[in-house]
């Protein structure tokens, strides 16, 4: 397995509870697809520095999980049907900290 990290921005339409039900949803798919979550940091609301499908603000959350490299296409799958979820970014950590 390797690992990743994933940086979530989540619509600020949310409240606080439905927002930590989708990044839980996140991690329970990273989870059933034979991945485990290392590290949640949870940045909360934040200010864009430019429109993001027409939003100025949005929560982020950022996550460490391993992973199986086979699985990351359904993981990818899974998230873009997530219609809350504005954007996502996945990397590959090469080195530890």
């Amino acid at each position: 397995m390797r690992k990743y990290e994933i940086m979530c921005l989540v619509s600020p339409e949310l409240t606080e509870e439905e927002f930590k039900g989708l990044y839980e949803e996140v991690q329970n798919d990273v989870q059933s697809l034979g991945g485990e979550v290392q590290e949640i940091d949870v940045w909360g609301k934040r200010t864009l520095a430019y429109p993001v499908r027409k939003f100025t603000e949005g929560y982020y959350v950022v996550m460490r999980f391993l992973f199986p490299q086979n699985q990351l296409q359904e993981f990818e799958r899974r998230l873009k049907l997530k219609e809350k979820l504005l954007r996502y970014m996945i990397t590959l950590l090469e080195k530890e900290e």
